[in-house]
């Protein structure tokens, strides 16, 4: 049953938070509808400055056709906007612009709990139970030789649609984020060349055939070994030696493990960098929990 929170609930003065969530993408904002329905005080740290996650800031305006309940599709930004309105009429709290630096263990007590200490770049908080769902996968792997060029036309997540339309991109990549940035590209009459290093794409067949009959170029065994700019665009030497120019380059090869972070909060890893969790997504630290990619379920 849904239990409601108290609205004459002074949150700004709580000895404790029932549940502290650190995260909010996806996971982190169900984690807090599920929460505060049940009558916990609830409380969302973000290190960014909006909520949303991958969705929000990778392809907020790719239409994701495989949640339930829009058969139509929804953009990532539209659905992190629905689900943070409903998280915020539920009454959950949220912080952004607050990274997490340290989960401490406290002596204080309360309903059978000992409390947590929450420490973040903007301050502390108290709780009885932490749940972790920032993911492994918040870094996206860079390219050095593009880098170099700290150039604004290099993207790490995929641009607003008007950034591309009619230019020549060239997108870094096999998997589904980099066909599907592919497919958008060339919706809006952009010229699109795929770079993939492998000998072919891990992406869906379906979508690597709509690239080619758009017009789109698939190139594999293909990797960026230079990169200039060149008049307003850039210049690419591929390791066939052959020279692309393009007016934009989109790339999505994966992201890093926060291997790191969750090492410093004392979390057992397991070998694929995830985080170790029981039946029930408890950690080896009693009371606090992790859910989303990160984990993975054994016996801690």
């Amino acid at each position: 049953n849904v239990t409601s929170l108290d609205e004459e609930i002074d949150f700004d003065n709580l000895p404790y938070w029932d549940v502290v969530i650190i995260g909010a993408g996806p996971a982190g904002l169900a984690a807090s509808l599920t929460t505060a329905h049940r009558g916990l005080t609830t409380l969302v740290i973000e290190a960014k400055g909006k909520p949303g996650g991958q969705p929000q800031f990778l392809y907020a305006e790719k239409r994701i056709v495989d949640i339930p309940g829009f058969p139509d599709g929804i953009t990532g930004e539209e659905i992190s906007s629905r689900v943070f309105r409903q998280a915020v009429d539920a009454r959950v709290q949220f912080r952004f612009n607050e990274e997490l630096v340290e989960l401490e263990e406290t002596d204080q007590v309360e309903k059978e709990d000992a409390l947590k200490r929450i420490v973040t770049t903007e301050g502390s908080y108290l709780c009885r139970k932490v749940i972790i769902a920032i993911g492994p996968l918040h870094y996206p792997r860079k390219i050095s030789v593009l880098d170099e060029l700290e150039s604004n036309k290099v993207f790490y997540k995929i641009p607003k649609i008007g950034d591309y339309e009619g230019n020549q991109v060239a997108v870094v990549g096999g998997g589904d984020s980099a066909l599907d940035a592919a497919v958008m590209a060339l919706e809006r009459n952009a010229r699109v060349d795929v770079l993939i290093r492998k000998p072919q794409a891990a992406g869906k067949a379906e979508t690597q055939q709509r690239i080619i009959q758009s017009g789109g170029h698939i190139r594999t065994s293909t990797e960026i070994v230079a990169a200039e700019y060149a008049n307003d665009g850039i210049a690419l030497t591929l390791s066939s030696q052959d020279r692309l120019h393009c007016d934009l380059v989109i790339v999505q090869i994966g992201f890093l493990a926060a291997r790191e972070t969750f090492e410093r909060l004392q979390l057992r890893m397991n070998d694929d960098g995830s985080i170790a969790v029981d039946p029930y997504y408890e950690t080896n630290r009693r009371g606090v929990f992790e859910i989303g990619r990160a984990s993975c379920r054994e016996r801690v």
